[in-house]
């Protein structure tokens, strides 16, 4: 796998991201669950199939 050697979008807000595999029981609820605490600071994205990202910008879930 080759990264980029600098950042792309430097003024782009920073995320954290994390992948869920949907193939092992009980990730899928999860994922939705993680998604609600997150609220309208989380994001799901489809990388394929069995396999989403959960898109998280920092300062302020749970319990804003």
């Amino acid at each position: 796998m080759k990264f980029a050697p600098e950042t792309l979008y430097p003024n782009a807000p920073d995320y954290i991201v994390v992948l869920f595999d949907v193939r092992i029981p009980g990730v899928a609820e999860r994922l939705h669950s993680e998604r609600a605490a997150y609220r309208e600071r989380g994001e799901i994205e489809a990388l394929d199939d069995n396999h989403y990202i959960l898109l998280i910008r920092p300062g302020g879930a749970h319990g804003e």
